[in-house]
C-alpha cells in the first residue's frame, strides 16, 4: 500500500473518523466547563444524551478498527496511539487535560507528531524523515493549544480543572505559546517546510498582537469580562487561536481542490442540519 496515492482519500476518512469519536469522548467529558465557557452547546444544554454520545463515539471507532484493517500495521499502531492518547487526554483517572504541561505534551504529540505520521504514512514509509518534519507542525499545534486553553480559563477554574492555562496563568501562557510559534517558524525554515512556514509566521503576529494590544505585562485579562471591551478581547483571543486553522485550509484547499468541495459540501449540510433540528447557526467561523 505504501507510497500508492490511492490510500490517501480512504486514510483521510478513517482518521477523520477517529478524530471525531476522540472529540465526543472529549465533550462528554468538558460538559460542566463548556456550560460555563458558552462552548459547544449540544451536549451541555441536553440537545443530545450523554448515553447516545458514548453509543457514537463507541460506532465510530468500531468503524475505524474494522476498516484500519486495510492499511499497514506501523500505520494501525498509530491510529491506536491516537486512540489511547485521546482517551488518556479525557478521562480520569488518567485525564491528561487537567494537569499542567503534559496536557500540552498530549496535544503536541497527538495532533502534532501522530496526526502528521498518519498523513505521512498514507503514502509513504515511516522513517527519520517522518519524525524531522513533524517537528513545525508540532510547534505549531502546541502554540495554538496553548492559545485556547487562555480561552477557557473561566470554565477551567470553576470546574477545578489544572489545565496549563490555569496554572500558569493568562500572561505566562500566552507568552509561552508565542515562544512555540516561534519554534514552528525556526524548524520550518530548518526543513524548508513552506506550507507550516507562513501559517506560522502569521500566527505568531497575531499571538504577539494579543500578548501586547490585550493582555500586557502590567495588566491582565480575563477572556470572562462581561464588558464591551472583554467581548472584543474575547472576540480577537478566539481569532488569534483560529488563524492558523484557517490558513491552513486555504492552503489544503489549494493544493487539493477535492478538499475545498468537500469542505464547502460539509459545511452547507452541517450548517442546513443545525438549523433544522436545533434552530442555531452552526458552525461559525469566530465565537
Amino acid at each position: 500500500m505504501l507510497g500508492d496515492s490511492r490510500y490517501l482519500m480512504p486514510g483521510f476518512i478513517v482518521f477523520t473518523l477517529l478524530m471525531g469519536a476522540i472529540y465526543i469522548i472529549n465533550q462528554i467529558a468538558d460538559i460542566e466547563t463548556d456550560r460555563i465557557n458558552n462552548k459547544l452547546f449540544i451536549l451541555p444544554k441536553g440537545l443530545i444524551s450523554v448515553k447516545s454520545a458514548y453509543f457514537e463515539s463507541a460506532f465510530l471507532i468500531v468503524v475505524v478498527l474494522a476498516f484500519s484493517s486495510f492499511f499497514s500495521p506501523i500505520y494501525r499502531l498509530f491510529l491506536l496511539l491516537s486512540l489511547i492518547l485521546g482517551v488518556l487526554y479525557s478521562i480520569r483517572p488518567f485525564k491528561f487535560k487537567s494537569r499542567p504541561y503534559l496536557d500540552l505534551l498530549s496535544n503536541t504529540l497527538g495532533h502534532g507528531f501522530l496526526a502528521f505520521s498518519i498523513g505521512w504514512l498514507s503514502l509513504k514509509h515511516f522513517s527519520i524523515d517522518t519524525v524531522i518534519y513533524s517537528i513545525p507542525y508540532a510547534f505549531a499545534v502546541g502554540g495554538v493549544f496553548l492559545l485556547c486553553t487562555v480561552i477557557d480559563i473561566k470554565g477551567d477554574r470553576e470546574t477545578k480543572e489544572r489545565t496549563i492555562g490555569v496554572y500558569l496563568g493568562e500572561k505566562w501562557t500566552t507568552l509561552l505559546a508565542i515562544f512555540f510559534m516561534i519554534g514552528a517558524v525556526i524548524s520550518s525554515i530548518v526543513v524548508r517546510d513552506f506550507i507550516c512556514l507562513p501559517i506560522a509566521a502569521i500566527s505568531f503576529l497575531f499571538f504577539f498582537w494579543f500578548y501586547v494590544s490585550i493582555i500586557k505585562i502590567s495588566r491582565i485579562i480575563i477572556p470572562e469580562r462581561e464588558s464591551t471591551n472583554g467581548r472584543k478581547e474575547r472576540r480577537f483571543l478566539l481569532l488569534s487561536a483560529s488563524i492558523p486553522v484557517y490558513l491552513l485550509t486555504i492552503i489544503c484547499c489549494v493544493i487539493y481542490p477535492w478538499f475545498l468541495v468537500f469542505l464547502i459540501f460539509l459545511v452547507f449540510l452541517t450548517r442546513l442540519y443545525y438549523k433544522k433540528r436545533f434552530d442555531v447557526v452552526y458552525p461559525k467561523f469566530l465565537g
